[in-house]
């Protein structure tokens, strides 16, 4: 039981090293001795773990997309107003992208494996559709002559959560908080609706 107990959180730490390692220098140039010699392993202690760059990947993209999808389904399926929902789903991708340090390495990967196949990743085309559906909903019936469509106004929602990580918006290790209340407010404002709350 001991012994398990130690491999789950040597475990752990490793999908840590790993994040920073992948955030910081992206999957080409990150290297498994270094996440191995920030942890205090042995490259084949790290092996014993993850048997390659490949699955430790993997695994972060696999923490992100649970992450995730439980905040587009509650955002989906609420019986709330879909201001509130479209709230709770922006507020909760901030929190995530400002609290996990393995969902902004995931993120980064998605975005690197996405531009790599000159495609859209898929968690960020999801996420642009559940946010669309939600503005046009709470634009829905109302006059909007000088507001961006809701197409717009989704890609401004998915653009914020990648343009974050790079321009230090997310908070991190060495970063500031973020400022995705702000970026809130200023959607709502945009919309024309006052956030909840």
């Amino acid at each position: 039981m001991v012994k398990q107990a130690r491999a789950l959180r040597t475990h752990d730490r490793v999908l840590d090293a790993a994040a920073y390692e992948f955030a910081r220098y992206g999957y080409m140039n990150a290297n498994l001795q270094r996440i191995a010699d920030r942890i205090g392993l042995t490259k084949g202690a790290l092996y014993g773990h993850f048997s390659s760059k490949e699955k430790l990947a993997a695994a972060l993209r696999e923490h992100l997309s649970l992450n995730v999808r439980a905040l587009l389904d509650e955002a989906r399926t609420s019986p709330e107003p879909a201001t509130s929902r479209l709230e709770s789903l922006v507020l909760g991708l901030g929190k995530l992208f400002d609290t996990d340090p393995r969902a902004q390495a995931a993120l980064r990967l998605e975005v690197e494996a996405a531009r790599a196949a000159d495609t859209v990743a898929p968690l960020l085309s999801d996420t642009h559709g559940i946010a669309l559906e939600l503005v046009a909903e709470v634009q829905r019936g109302r006059q909007w002559d000088e507001v961006p469509p809701a197409d717009a106004l989704a890609d401004l929602i998915v653009a914020a959560f990648c343009t974050a990580l790079w321009t230090g918006a997310c908070a991190g290790p060495d970063r500031p908080g973020p400022g995705i209340a702000a970026m809130w407010g200023v959607l709502m404002r945009v919309i024309g609706t006052r956030a909840c709350g």
